[in-house]
């Protein structure tokens, strides 16, 4: 469909420059097209689904394994199961851990078709529900794109934030990190969710991922020197930035996370 798009944006170029047909094939029209090109490029990539569970700290080392043996046994082909133990969080964001699936949208619904809960994953399910104290939250979504290695230290932004901006809040993301060199030691996502998460006001999701946690705590100074580094960076980004709206963008949950394996 994406590639459908792209090409009927193209043919409307060259019908309109070609044949005189300004006065049909407006600019705006091309405009309002290539946004739904570009919008639409967003939609077709990984799928994840989340759940966050609470659970007691003298359990804790029972569910990692618990988890551990199951998906070393267990592979599901094109998905990428990641556990993560939560670092720091809000108060009414009361969690431990977080399981994440994420794939392709053929390999995603696989894990919810009738085929997959199967007595290995019923056993499991109950074993595991056994040492949880809460489900705290579940989400799906997807994953617009990602810059660098999957790092084990990672901030997660959770935004609220309309179409259009945030669209060109990734689009302005996509090219400077396309054009300008990537920091070392750390790593760039971003997504949406369409349904659940943290946040009942949350539609976007950002991570930052960190190495070590050091890299995390020299961020702010890393990232003023990379600045001070790419003047051009600097000027291509404030070009961007001034087309957005950020009042319509708005930070609505934080939490820090640990990678504790993946499979």
């Amino acid at each position: 469909m994406h590639a459908f798009l792209g090409l009927i944006l193209a043919i409307s170029i060259t019908v309109r420059n070609r044949f005189g047909m300004h006065e049909y094939i407006t600019i705006n029209r091309l405009h309002d097209l290539a946004k739904l090109v570009f919008a639409f490029s967003f939609s077709q990539n990984n799928r994840f689904s989340a759940y966050a569970v609470k659970v007691a700290p003298e359990n804790e080392e029972t569910v990692v394994k618990l988890i551990d043996d199951y998906f070393s046994n267990n592979k599901y082909e094109g998905v990428t199961v990641s556990l993560y133990s939560i670092m720091f969080t809000a108060a009414d964001l009361n969690f431990t851990h977080e399981l994440i699936f994420s794939g392709e949208p053929e390999a995603m619904a696989k894990l919810y078709s009738p085929e997959f809960g199967d007595t290995s994953w019923q056993l499991f399910a109950t074993k595991l529900n056994a040492f949880v104290d809460e489900n705290v939250f579940s989400a799906n979504g997807w994953r617009a794109m990602t810059y660098g290695d999957v790092m084990p230290f990672q901030m997660v932004n959770i935004l609220k934030g309309d179409n259009e901006n945030m669209n060109k809040w990734r689009r302005m993301q996509r090219e400077l990190r396309n054009n300008h060199p990537q920091r070392e030691n750390t790593s760039f996502a971003t997504g949406g969710i369409t349904v659940g998460g943290p946040s009942n006001e949350g539609n976007n999701w950002i991570v930052f991922g960190f190495k070590t946690y050091a890299d995390y705590l020299s961020n702010w100074a890393d990232s003023r020197k990379y600045r001070e580094d790419n003047p051009k960076f600097v000027e291509d980004r404030e070009k961007m930035n001034a087309e957005i709206d950020y009042s319509e963008i708005e930070s609505v949950k934080k939490f820090m996370r640990l990678l504790v394996k993946q499979w």
